[in-house]
């Protein structure tokens, strides 16, 4: 069905030898250069919402990596252009048309690709600033029965908070706002199995998550008993610094259709942002490369409501989270048709770009 391809023109991008290169594919992507206001349009490029599906794209063949910026080299912001890290931008492609790659070889190269490198031997990636996830808390007022209240809080925090996170997500992808406390009265048996769970009193104001709690509170497994016991919870959960994907069940293509040049002139305005992102991460892993493939979803007013990260898993989660925050605050126009989801991947690389792109 769907698959856009958008040539940008630009820099190569290439993984730096530090994890052992990729293999020279035989297709090489069309490349974005950072500095490029107005993208030249590729020949016979089919929107996103167009019924003929791109050439998969593999990724450009590497290159060495630059030397490390030197006292006298200054910051990398500092840099001469010509010898500045590259960005590129793969062709585009709607939600559930992901190109399949051809053949094992370059299946293998973009999952190399899409694990991404620190460097040889590898830098430690810093800790992550702030806090991303949402804060939950998961407390145990009252057990009433021989089970000890503090062993069944150690295990409920550990086996619980990624159901609180399930249910929380059903509603703040659309609430960001959302907070409160439940509290939830269990029936616990001998054997450890939670046989009944009630929501007795929640602050949240979204029901199908109150819901979902009690009912996801059942999976709670404790030690046996010489009789069965009654337990109170609390579960607390507050925004994170950063929004809240959407759960699977809600993700679809949707039916707008953005063109070509209208993907290129978003990008464009987004790449130096995105490079200040890269070249920050650079000063304290000379050697970062990898891909990020974004996946947007845009209103049927041109506004971007979601910006996640998909398929990839780059190796620096500060790159990757100052990345996203900017794509989030980008505009497109409006589609065609209605809203749509889409992904965009991006493939870094401390390699400056080749002289003859």
């Amino acid at each position: 069905m769907v698959a856009a391809a958008v040539a940008l023109t630009a820099c190569n991008a290439a993984a730096p030898r530090a994890s052992g290169p990729p293999a020279r594919p035989a297709v090489q992507a069309a490349p974005v250069r950072a500095a490029a206001p107005a993208p030249a349009p590729a020949p016979a490029v089919a929107s996103l919402g167009a019924r003929e599906p791109p050439a998969p794209v593999a990724p450009a063949a590497p290159a060495a990596p630059p030397p490390a910026a030197t006292a006298e080299g200054g910051a990398s912001s500092a840099r001469d252009a010509s010898l500045r890290p590259s960005i590129e931008i793969e062709p585009p492609y709607k939600l559930g048309q992901h190109p399949v790659p051809r053949g094992q070889a370059e299946a293998a190269e973009r999952d190399r690709w899409n694990a991404g490198g620190r460097g040889d031997p590898p830098a430690p990636p810093p800790a992550a600033e702030g806090h991303p996830l949402p804060r939950i808390i998961v407390d145990i007022v009252k057990v009433k029965g021989p089970l000890k209240a503090r062993e069944v809080e150690r295990i409920a925090r550990r086996q619980l908070w990624i159901h609180v996170y399930s249910c929380y997500r059903l509603r703040a992808y659309r609430d960001p706002s959302l907070h409160g406390e439940t509290t939830v009265r269990l029936t616990v048996s001998r054997a450890g199995k939670v046989t009944g769970a009630r929501a007795t009193a929640s602050t949240l104001s979204a029901p199908d998550v109150v819901s979902c709690l009690a009912q996801r509170a059942r999976s709670l497994s404790l030690p046996r008993a010489k009789a069965g016991s009654t337990v109170v919870a609390t579960l607390q959960v507050y925004p994170g610094d950063d929004p809240v994907e959407p759960p699977p069940s809600v993700l679809a293509p949707g039916p707008g259709d953005l063109g070509p040049e209208a993907i290129s002139a978003a990008a464009a305005e987004a790449l130096p942002a995105w490079r200040s992102c890269y070249e920050a991460a650079l000063a304290g892993a000379p050697e970062l490369w990898g891909r990020l493939a974004i996946r947007f979803h845009v209103t049927d007013s041109g506004a971007v409501d979601e910006a996640f990260e998909v398929e990839s898993r780059f190796p620096d989660e500060r790159l990757t989270r100052c990345v996203l925050r900017r794509a989030r605050a980008m505009t497109f126009q409006a589609p065609a048709g209605g809203d749509l989801r889409f992904v965009m991947p991006l493939r870094l690389s401390p390699d400056p770009p080749r002289p003859d792109r």
